[in-house]
């Protein structure tokens, strides 16, 4: 990735910080967010993964703002490289 935060291997440093990450988490939130909905079918499995992997996007992307509004109300500068 291109970002100097994803560079890193800590996964902590990178929420919040990384506009790349925050948009495919919010992304993959939307995009399962209609499937979990729409689905239909006779096995229950397949709408409780939809569901699993709804919420974990969900926590995921939820992570990310809390630390993006951290850093921008809370914290001076992210640490340096």
């Amino acid at each position: 990735m291109s970002c100097p935060f994803c560079q890193k291997a800590w996964f902590v440093e990178k929420l919040g910080r990384c506009k790349q990450c925050m948009l495919l988490a919010n992304l993959g939130c939307l995009v399962l967010l209609i499937p979990s909905f729409l689905y239909q079918g006779d096995v229950a499995v397949y709408h409780l993964a939809l569901w699993f992997g709804f919420a974990a996007f969900a926590g995921l992307s939820l992570a990310h703002w809390l630390m993006f509004f951290y850093y921008r109300w809370f914290a001076a500068k992210p640490p340096k490289s």
